[in-house]
């Protein structure tokens, strides 16, 4: 967000129902949830995550013509909102969706004590993959999730899901590990319950995702690097546009 304020009406309260979610019968997700609701209050205090996203959404920066005048945002498995930090000077108006309502929560501290409005900067609690038209009809010129692709069990359920709250022309972005020429785990064996891909990406793996959600213009490139449990991993960046024909 600029630092002056503007009424964004568009932007104002999108609402939410818990009750939508629905485990898989792995519960990936109900491990996750509860994991971060345990670890919220801590996610902040971590410079590896804080530097991870300063890259990250520089890279996303340099991946959309982002306009703080007019580009609305949602930052799915947004977490505390460090990637959301990264874009609210670029951005008119950035929603945050996360399955953790402690997440949720942090995240609504965070941007309160900035003094910046609900209108321009707000998350709810829900998940997006469990049935579509959560948000009130809410469409976004871009849609980014980062650092949770790994997370989910299908990718390609959670990537229909987001490109069904663009706008036509508007694009997806995701961040996530791309996988090593080395068949090696990226993460240790006490996080493989909340890890659904432990050995990162390949970009056909991604590609399929986008295409299969009907996005077109796909485009794949190293976003980074960055230590992790050891290792050092490199993210990609990828993104789709909704529509043939390019942006609107």
């Amino acid at each position: 967000m600029a630092e002056h304020h503007h009424h964004t009406p568009h932007c104002s309260h999108p609402q939410h129902d818990s009750h939508h979610v629905h485990e898989d019968h792995h519960d990936f997700k109900q491990v996750n949830k509860n994991y971060f609701n345990e670890h919220a209050h801590q996610y902040n205090d971590r410079p590896e995550a804080q530097e991870l996203a300063r890259r990250l959404g520089a890279a996303m920066i340099g991946a959309y013509p982002f306009n703080e005048d007019s580009t609305l945002v949602l930052d799915y498995a947004c977490g505390t909102g460090l990637i959301s930090k990264e874009l609210a000077s670029h951005a008119k108006c950035i929603v945050g969706v996360d399955i953790s309502q402690n997440m949720v929560d942090q995240y609504n501290q965070s941007v309160a004590n900035q003094g910046i409005p609900p209108e321009e900067m707000r998350a709810v609690c829900c998940d997006l993959s469990a049935s579509p038209d959560q948000l009130d009809g809410m469409k976004f010129d871009v849609v980014v999730c980062a650092s949770s692709y790994h997370h989910f069990p299908s990718i390609k359920k959670v990537t229909t899901a987001l490109a069904s709250y663009l706008k036509p022309g508007g694009s997806l972005l995701v961040s996530d590990l791309i996988k090593p020429s080395s068949a090696q785990q990226l993460f240790p064996n006490e996080s493989r319950h909340i890890v659904a891909h432990n050995g990162g990406f390949e970009e056909t793996d991604i590609k399929s995702a986008f295409e299969g959600a009907g996005l077109a213009d796909f485009a794949f490139v190293t976003a980074g690097s960055a230590k992790k449990h050891g290792h050092s991993v490199q993210f990609f960046l990828a993104s789709g546009i909704n529509g043939v024909g390019g942006r609107a």
